[in-house]
């Protein structure tokens, strides 16, 4: 593609170059040659009028100087003089080697007709020789045009030489110009490449090339990291799927190997294991499914109202609240506050995070709502009054499976990575810290609609 390139600039340059340097070499010809035929006419109209003078009074007048002067003005120019009858004035300007074109025009110029013309690269001219209508003889003028044909030529080889300088600049540009727009291509080709064998780290170079293919790259990047972060997830999914249901499933046959069908109330008990374990797994494979969900998929967002997500939120869990002896608040501006949201993430996100809140806070205590406008981006908060976490478990919470201590609580520990997923593929973020009070504030960060 890049030789395609190199040639079809070539070919553009070169017939530029036709195009302006052919007329211009034709032209220059052109005028050089009419520019001598006018020196010829000039020369041949001053010899007849010297001529004149020389008839009337020969003794007075060198005719052989005289055509001499005229012959080397030419360079290598013919001169001849005849009178009437056509015979020469002086051996010096006889006509004894002309052409038949030339005869033919001194023999017009004796009949009292000038002519002008060419023969070859020749120019010549005709004048009669005479004063008020009386022909007294004629004189020719012929001159070989080397000059003026060696001018020509060394137009038409300078051209020459221009042409293939810029059709070697032309080439040089070409080549760098194909390098520049080809070069990513080819680049981006090997990256897809290396993908299509497995390296999902393949990445295409954004920074060179036309703005087309740098945008082209950037959406093969854009692709690239999808597919990694899908495959990523893929894999995640698999290892943490049976990493985490080994044990669930061995207890559980363990406990179904071990059920005693004779005794009624030693079954009963393995029988209710059996169906905490089966509880156990089936909550396991739902948080590992709703987090395959969450790494796998980018929704589109559209902008929503936050405070009012945050307000249906608070009136769902009220009633669970109450029964923990929970105050559940709201500290919501009066006016909508709009984010670029997914829908439903939010409100998943939210039953999260208080859920857990309710469960650290103790009874009496509040869980509070808060929705704050920042510059860049929309906060929403859900601060307990619990006991808190230490630094390092809140730099663990996010990690699957981790649970650190919830006392009596039990739990998948999926509930915190799935929540911090589902704000991210909202284009915002969760962390965690301190609240003012000592428990904690889980603050979540959402792009501004």
């Amino acid at each position: 593609m890049r030789r395609r390139v190199v040639v079809a600039h070539l070919l553009l340059v070169a017939a530029v170059l036709v195009l302006l340097e052919v007329p211009l070499a034709l032209t220059f010809a052109r005028r050089e040659r009419e520019a001598l035929a006018d020196d010829v006419g000039r020369d041949a109209a001053s010899l007849a009028a010297l001529t004149e003078e020389v008839l009337e009074n020969p003794a007075e007048h060198d005719v052989s100087a005289l055509a001499g002067r005229f012959r080397g003005a030419g360079d290598g120019s013919t001169v001849a003089v005849v009178d009437a009858d056509g015979r020469p004035i002086d051996p010096s300007v006889a006509p004894a080697r002309l052409a038949g074109p030339l005869h033919a025009a001194l023999d017009r110029a004796r009949a009292g007709v000038p002519s002008a013309g060419r023969v070859g690269h020749r120019a010549y001219a005709a004048e009669p020789v005479g004063t008020g209508g009386e022909v007294h003889g004629a004189v020719l003028v012929v001159h070989t045009g080397a000059a003026t044909e060696r001018r020509i030529h060394q137009l038409w080889l300078a051209l020459a030489v221009i042409a293939l300088a810029a059709l070697g600049v032309a080439w040089a540009l070409g080549d760098r110009l194909a390098r520049w727009a080809i070069g990513p291509l080819r680049d981006l080709d090997e990256r897809a490449a290396a993908l299509g064998r497995g390296d999902l780290g393949a990445r295409a170079d954004e920074g060179t090339g036309p703005r087309e293919v740098v945008e082209l790259a950037r959406t093969f990047n854009d692709m690239a990291g999808r597919l990694e972060e899908l495959v990523g997830a893929q894999r995640r999914f698999i290892g943490d799927a049976s990493h985490q249901l080994r044990s669930p499933l061995a207890a559980l046959r363990l406990r179904l190997d071990a059920l005693d069908t004779d005794d009624p109330e030693t079954a009963q008990a393995d029988v209710d294991a059996a169906v905490a374990e089966t509880v156990r797994l089936s909550r396991l494979v739902d948080g590992l499914l709703a987090l395959a969900r969450a790494e796998g998929s980018r929704p589109d967002r559209h902008p929503a109202d936050v405070v009012e997500v945050v307000a249906a939120r608070r009136a769902a869990w009220s009633a669970y609240a109450d029964e923990h002896g929970v105050d559940l608040r709201a500290e919501v501006p009066d006016h909508p506050v709009m984010a670029s949201l997914v829908e439903g993430h939010l409100e998943q996100i939210l039953d999260n995070l208080v859920d857990n809140a309710i469960e650290a806070t103790p009874a009496g205590r509040a869980v509070t709502l808060a929705v704050r406008v920042g510059s860049p981006c929309v906060e929403v908060s859900v601060v307990d009054e619990g006991p808190g976490m230490s630094p390092q478990a809140m730099s663990r919470a996010f990690d699957r499976f981790w649970q650190g201590d919830r006392g009596e609580r039990s739990g998948s520990g999926l509930g915190l990575p799935i929540a911090a997923q589902l704000a991210r593929a909202g284009g915002g973020s969760l962390r965690l810290r301190t609240a003012p009070g000592g428990g904690v504030d889980a603050l979540i960060s959402l792009a501004s609609a």
